[in-house]
């Protein structure tokens, strides 16, 4: 719980079995059980307000609630905000199979009843009943329902025990037979001109027997005038299909002619480009058109005899310039020599003998390496002579080749004019003969074409005129009497349902009285029945459970206590009646108590189907005790056997009988966890 009333921010855990909620008064004890109650149910109006809660000075708190139910945990939260003007529920959310959802209090407080198996109806009411009944009631609370008035208890009880729907019942069924009255009335009404409406029945069915004997007489006229129409239209299609069959033919010669004149000038065509080939071809034939096939050949041949003659007179060249280059040097170091005196490396006088001999030596050179060049420049001129005699050929068997592929142009030309030739010579005899056939089709389309039957046809055209015209006048003589007859089976059809509905509401008349006896005379004084039976019964079962624990919890013979029909405590004592109110405080809490748990044994077994039975919770059951009925209590709680009891209470003797014990301290304004 955060900031709710003295609780600042506190967690509490409820083992199985009995807890006490043990402080001094004051301490915060019912605030605890206030929490659970607004973690179930929310707000109550009149009964459990946001500024009670709420702990002063606090903008907002929560209460979050763990609990079990058939072995699986949930966890429901709802919180509180301050407004300007007062403390209304703020969100909340409900943890289901670990998955959280997020809901408005009406859904919570829906969710809720669904998994404690509460009564739907329970949803728009401002208290939880069963909830405050059977497990959780506040201090002074259950005080209050002795001591209020007699009807107040009973029409509550009613709400408890869920017997209070045999009232509302007979309230329901006592509006229903005034509702049945009401319609009883205007049933009655309605039938009231039952007979008149058979009546105009039989004069409907009279008048629709004779439009109909008039329509029967007219049928054979239609049908007569439907078949002479008929015939008259195949009649006329016949003709209308010979006509269209001419038309055709007509057609037919203008696109043979068409077609032919087309032929004609394609065969004029033809034969003036027949006549143009046979001047072409007679003029390539009078040329003399030889193939010499070993142009390329010889030319090929050519080639390389000039390119080996080309190498062989670069090797010529090189030669003679190479003679040349040495006659150069020889004549080079013969004049050397003839100017030398001195050697220019030993630097002796050179003789005249030496340099003779050197340059006859020189002179010999040269004249050799002319003689030598000669021979190579006579090589050359001879070279040179056959290159330009083969590069002459060459040119020549190039010509020719040019000339022989002009040739073959021309032969390929003539081959094609030839060939071009008999396609046309052929196209034409095609053509020629064509034009025969579709000039003979041309006669024996004319020889078909018969005589006008454009007079025939008129003529039946205007008979076709003359049966339709007839045919329209009777029809519409037949129409007439059909409209008459739908108007008349249609006013039947409408007051023939109208008859049938006024016998059904004469027998839900009949019905009508009938439930209407049964409500009235049956069901309502069964329900009376039922209902005292059900008060008898459990009245039995409650007195029975009253008196055996306000036994337990005050041993005294001369004071005895008991239930009278309305529910209310009847009080003996030393054998005479005194009222609720002369009892002491402890007797008084005993009774209380021992009504409290009669009524949670009751509710229980009436509502089997409820997941709380194994909870209950004690707010301050122990006012005005004396020791020994403290002892007492202890005994009243072992013979009760619920799983789970929560009691809240600041009496230290009540820890000797629980199994768990909460502690609780309040200090400046604030409770905790002692």
């Amino acid at each position: 719980m955060y900031n709710i009333r003295s609780y600042v921010n506190e967690e509490f855990e409820f083992p199985s079995g009995s807890t006490l909620l043990w402080g001094n008064i004051g301490s915060g004890k019912s605030s605890i059980l206030l929490g659970i109650d607004f973690a179930l149910f929310g707000l109550q109006r009149g009964n459990l307000t946001g500024a009670s809660l709420l702990r002063n000075g606090a903008e907002q708190g929560f209460v979050e609630l763990s609990f079990s139910i058939e072995n699986k945990d949930y966890v429901i939260m709802r919180a509180l905000k301050r407004s300007k003007t007062s403390v209304v529920q703020d969100f909340g959310y409900i943890i289901k199979d670990d998955i959280k959802e997020e809901k408005t209090a009406i859904e919570l407080k829906s969710d809720i009843l669904n998994l404690l198996s509460y009564p739907k109806e329970l949803l728009t009411k401002n208290k939880a009943l069963i909830f405050r009944y059977t497990v959780y009631t506040p201090q002074e609370e259950m005080k209050n329902i002795l001591l209020g008035s007699q009807e107040d208890r009973l029409d509550t009880l009613r709400k408890v025990f869920a017997v209070d729907k045999y009232k509302k019942i007979k309230d329901n069924a006592k509006l229903i037979s005034s509702k049945i009255k009401e319609k009883r009335k205007y049933y009655e009404g309605f039938v009231s001109d039952f007979s008149e409406k058979e009546l105009e029945k039989e004069g409907l069915v009279q008048n629709i027997k004779n439009e109909d004997l008039k329509f029967k007489e007219l049928i054979p006229k239609v049908e007569l005038f439907k078949q002479e129409i008929e015939k008259k239209k195949l009649e006329v299609k016949i003709v209308e299909e010979k006509i269209s069959e001419e038309k055709k033919k007509k057609k037919e010669i203008e696109l043979k002619q068409l077609e032919l004149k087309h032929l004609v000038v394609e065969k004029n065509k033809d034969g003036e480009k027949l006549e143009f080939l046979i001047k072409e071809i007679e003029e390539l034939t009078l040329e003399k058109l030889e193939l010499d096939e070993n142009i390329l050949e010889k030319i090929d041949q050519r080639n390389i005899l000039l390119k080996d003659k080309e190498r062989e007179l670069r090797l010529v060249l090189n030669k003679i310039q190479e003679l040349k280059t040495r006659k150069i040097h020889s004549e080079h170091i013969g004049n050397k020599v003839l100017k030398l005196n001195n050697c220019p490396t030993c630097f002796q006088e050179v003789s005249q003998e030496y340099k003779q001999k050197v340059i006859d030596k020189s002179n010999k050179e040269v004249e050799e390496y002319d003689k030598e060049q000669n021979l190579f420049e006579s090589k050359q001129k001879n070279f040179d002579e056959d290159i330009s005699k083969l590069k002459m050929e060459l040119e020549e068997l190039k010509k020719n080749e040019r000339d022989l592929k002009i040739i073959k142009m021309k032969i390929l030309e003539r081959d094609k004019k030839n060939k071009e030739y008999t396609e046309i010579k052929v196209r034409l005899e095609g053509v020629k003969g064509k034009i025969g056939e579709i000039n003979v089709h041309i006669m024996s389309l004319q020889e078909k074409i018969g005589e006008d039957i454009e007079e025939i046809y008129n003529k039946l055209k205007q008979d076709l005129e003359n049966f339709e015209k007839s045919y329209r006048e009777v029809d519409i003589e037949k129409h007439k009497i059909e409209s008459i007859l739908q108007h008349l089976n249609k006013r039947l059809e409408e007051i023939s349902l109208e008859i049938e509905k006024k016998k059904g509401i004469k027998e839900k008349l009949e019905d009508l009285n009938k439930k209407l006896f049964w409500l009235s005379d049956h069901f309502i004084p069964l329900m009376d029945k039922m209902e005292k039976n059900i008060l008898f019964k459990v009245h039995y079962e409650f007195n029975s459970y009253f008196e055996k624990w306000f036994k337990i919890l005050i041993d005294n013979e001369n004071l005895q206590m008991r239930l009278d029909e309305s529910y209310s405590p009847k009080i003996l004592q030393n054998g005479y009646d005194i009222d609720y109110i002369f009892l002491s405080g402890g007797e008084k809490t005993a009774g209380a108590l021992a009504y409290r748990l009669a009524l949670n044994q009751v509710v229980n077994s009436l509502n089997s189907g409820i997941k709380t039975r194994d909870l209950l919770i004690l707010d301050e059951p122990t006012d005005g005790f004396s020791q020994e009925q403290l002892d007492r209590l202890k005994i009243l709680m072992e013979e009760i056997k619920i799983p789970q009891v929560i009691i809240v209470s600041h009496e230290p003797q009540i820890e000797s009988f629980v199994d768990n014990i909460i502690r609780l301290e309040k200090s400046g304004h604030e409770t905790k966890i002692s």
